[in-house]
């Protein structure tokens, strides 16, 4: 067991990578392993330059992953046995993106919008293979009321949250373009700016007014209402991980007598083995309703 050794459950399609290893002695050595699923590989690439995203998410997603990993301008930062399966899913990008972190970035357009990035590894080639997910609506509910939840807290905050926002574009003065999106009216409205100079229209033609517009709704986003629930699995509950619920999976969580009702999907699944057993923490990805929300427990067999 050794720092960057992979590990892989055979009944498991994805991979994962030790990053992290702590030797503690008292009365008896413990050693503890932790790390990521290989997806973070991205994490030790960034956007080498710019890059133009101009299209479907799963194209400007491969656009990245090509130019930074796979069949880079230098060799040096190729990773071989990785690829990118891409896919159409209808959802267009139109955004300018420079030196920032691979995996930051393409992270920030999958919560934009509301997907996720997997990696799945073949144990007979050994190559692993990247792709977007969106997962698909279940039946699972966690709530008190079906006993599957030994444990909750929910909390709701508007401080930093925006509704309505304008961006700025090239140009100056009363010439400088201008694009909003408006929320709310009244009180209830939350306004905010976004200096948007480095989009330039020769990059995006007659994109460009629908790249400050995605601009100012990735801004939007990262100042919406967060809405987060966190709760204890039991168990012994009427849900089972892998059967009921997984990765990309849409999921109801309840919390009937303070009118909570969140659907939303398991964006990051983690797991923990010890001598007790395998447990998991589910991280719920950003949608309508929430920034964040996690469930923590040990899984069902």
């Amino acid at each position: 067991m050794l720092v960057g050794n992979y590990i892989w459950n055979s009944d498991d399609a994805e991979i994962g990578m030790i990053e992290h290893i702590e030797i503690t002695q008292t009365d008896k050595e413990m050693i503890t392993a932790s790390g990521r699923f290989a997806t973070a590989l991205l994490d030790r690439r960034i956007i080498w330059g710019t890059e133009v995203l101009n299209g479907d998410i799963g194209s400007c997603v491969s656009q990245l992953i090509t130019n930074h990993m796979i069949n880079p301008i230098d060799p040096a930062r190729c990773i071989d046995y990785i690829s990118y399966s891409t896919s159409s899913l209808g959802i267009p990008v139109h955004s300018q993106v420079s030196y920032k972190n691979l995996l930051d970035t393409i992270t920030d357009l999958c919560d934009a919008a509301d997907v996720g990035i997997r990696t799945t590894f073949d144990p007979i080639s050994g190559n692993m293979e990247m792709s977007l997910y969106q997962g698909s609506p279940t039946q699972a509910v966690f709530s008190r009321e079906f006993e599957n939840l030994i444990s909750q807290s929910y909390i709701h905050n508007v401080a930093d949250a925006r509704d309505t926002v304008l961006v700025a574009g090239e140009g100056e003065g009363d010439e400088r373009m201008l694009v909003s999106i408006i929320g709310a009216s009244g009180e209830a409205r939350r306004e905010m700016y976004v200096d948007a100079r480095d989009l330039r229209s020769d990059d995006f033609g007659d994109d460009y007014a629908a790249a400050l517009a995605y601009r100012g709704q990735t801004k939007l986003a990262d100042h919406a209402a967060i809405r987060s629930f966190d709760a204890e699995i039991n168990a012994r509950g009427n849900l089972i991980y892998k059967t009921d619920f997984d990765l990309g999976s849409i999921v109801t969580v309840q919390a009937r007598p303070w009118g909570v009702s969140l659907q939303t999907r398991i964006t990051e699944i983690t797991e923990s083995y010890d001598e007790s057993g395998m447990s998991i923490d589910c991280v719920f990805g950003r949608g309508v309703l929430t920034l964040s929300q996690r469930l923590k427990g040990v899984a069902g067999s």
